[in-house]
């Protein structure tokens, strides 16, 4: 289990750059390319131009993260931060992958980094359920539990991210 406190630690890590990529190239990306899109369910960055906003958006997954992480290291417990990276990888194979590729058909922020850091994201899960080795149902019970609380969370973002943004100009 010692193994585990070290490398939990590159899901932030890897979020980080991948999310840096987004915040960097938002603001000019939305402003020549937003409006041509087929429309999904959830839009590039909320539909927001602000690169604050984007930030703000990133900056309250990464504290998540890290709680997460933080909650494993301490108590042992691994349940949660392996169902949050089983949804970072969807989200970086579905999302950035697949469907805004597909929307789009021209880079998306983001996309870059999707490809560079989902190869490690499968990498840790794998390492991580060697070590814990849970289940097939505590498998599916985190998986879901993971993709819906970033579901949830994403949504709640979108739909408030320009409100944050003002209140930081």
């Amino acid at each position: 289990m010692n193994e585990l406190k070290w490398f939990v630690w590159l899901f932030p890590l890897l979020f980080i750059v991948h999310d840096m990529e987004e915040i960097i190239m938002a603001k000019h990306w939305c402003k020549k390319n937003l409006k041509q899109y087929v429309r999904l369910p959830i839009t590039p960055f909320g539909g927001t131009k602000s690169t604050a906003g984007c930030a703000i958006g990133v900056y309250e997954e990464l504290i998540l993260w890290i709680i997460a992480t933080m909650i494993g290291n301490v108590s042992g417990f691994y349940g949660l931060w392996y169902g949050l990276l089983v949804a970072n990888i969807v989200h970086l194979i579905l999302f950035h992958i697949i469907l805004l590729r597909l929307s789009y058909r021209h880079y998306v922020p983001g996309e870059i980094t999707a490809w560079l850091t989902v190869i490690p994201c499968c990498y840790i899960l794998k390492l991580a359920q060697n070590i814990l080795g849970y289940s097939a149902i505590e498998i599916f019970i985190w998986v879901i539990i993971g993709i819906v609380f970033v579901f949830a969370n994403v949504k709640i973002l979108h739909k408030n991210i320009n409100k944050l943004s003002e209140l930081v100009g």
